[in-house]
């Protein structure tokens, strides 16, 4: 029996995991290999029972801030023109153009300036907003419409029960691969598998 696979990737965690490991920004090769292992990782669960193949990847993911802002003691900071902006805005514009990617982006804002409890230093505080909601969105859209069979996380938040758990009613399986990273069990209780290298 064939059947159909939808990946969605938490860009921010994505980015951050693979940088702990790595100890360089991800590429979108890094993407596609992931991919790759992930689909291995599933293909093994079924144990042959399944052909499941890759319907389409969800990159959910934010711009880089690019406004202007003072810093406290009052100088100009323009994030347009860092390195770190054109990279990755380069890095989403060419996953977007990927076959099998659908690119989902919400807005990364600017929400003022705190501490850090490391060095002290007075660092810009950016949230994200929309990420989650379009992550659960799709999720429930998938379930609903059952335009697949099986859906893979990857991620590590916890805010995902709700439409994990709405998925699963729906008669999706839920995978949930974390990267290596230690998860809660309140999220490993909702997922059917948990995916490990």
């Amino acid at each position: 029996m064939t059947t159909k696979v939808n990946i969605l990737i938490d860009g921010g965690f994505f980015w951050q995991c693979f940088k702990k490991v790595n100890k360089r920004n991800p590429q979108p090769a890094d993407v596609v290999k992931t991919v790759t292992d992930v689909m291995s990782l599933v293909q093994a669960k079924t144990n042959g029972e399944t052909n499941d193949i890759l319907f389409r990847v969800f990159y959910y993911d934010c711009r880089p801030f690019g406004g202007e802002i003072k810093d406290p003691q009052g100088k100009a900071i323009n994030y347009s023109t860092s390195q770190g902006y054109t990279m990755k805005n380069k890095y989403l514009d060419t996953l977007r153009s990927m076959d099998k990617v659908a690119l989902r982006l919400g807005e990364l804002s600017f929400t003022g300036w705190k501490q850090d409890i490391y060095s002290r230093q007075m660092k810009p505080d950016f949230k994200q907003k929309s990420v989650d909601m379009k992550f659960g969105l799709d999720m429930a859209t998938m379930a609903t419409k059952r335009t697949v069979d099986k859906i893979v996380l990857i991620a590590g938040d916890s805010d995902f029960i709700a439409p994990i758990k709405f998925a699963r009613k729906e008669g999706l399986l839920v995978y949930l691969y974390p990267m290596g990273n230690p998860i809660k069990q309140t999220l490993r209780g909702h997922c059917d598998y948990v995916l490990n290298k």
